[in-house]
């Protein structure tokens, strides 16, 4: 049975006093894990990611973030997090993924790293590849810039 990555952050204990609790801790990792596969690779980036997108990410998850923790307030919050505690939660959240879902009908596309690096918004997947049965098919346009 798969476990709510969301569900599995809110077991890490949060190393902030009551007082000075602003933000929620699974909320701040979830949205900063999510902007880090959205290409963010430093503190003022994972902040913007989630200032630009706090109402869709908000939307998306069910949660109320009502406005974007600052760079250095991630960093504090993220500096204490338990190293441990964080492998733990990733760990059991990677267990309850062991089962693949069904591929029955569905396609895979690869797409070329560089092409997503630093791509929040928009994705021209001109590098894109279709797969079938592990044979690659001709490169996808689909960009308006091309």
């Amino acid at each position: 049975m798969r476990t709510p990555l969301l569900e599995i952050l809110r077991e890490i204990p949060d190393h902030r006093r009551v007082e000075g609790r602003r933000f929620d801790l699974a909320t701040v990792l979830l949205y900063s894990i999510v902007a880090m596969v959205g290409g963010a690779n430093s503190y003022r980036q994972m902040h913007e990611f989630i200032r630009i997108h706090r109402q869709s990410l908000n939307a998306a998850f069910g949660l109320e973030l009502r406005y974007a923790p600052s760079y250095t307030g991630l960093r504090l919050i993220l500096h204490g997090v338990d190293p441990g505690a964080l492998e733990s939660a990733f760990r059991r959240h990677a267990s309850t993924l062991a089962e693949p879902p069904a591929t029955e009908g569905l396609r895979a596309i690869a797409v070329d790293g560089k092409t997503l690096r630093g791509s929040f918004d928009a994705f021209c997947d001109r590098k894109a590849r279709a797969y079938d049965d592990g044979v690659a098919a001709t490169p996808t346009k689909s960009c308006s810039r091309m």
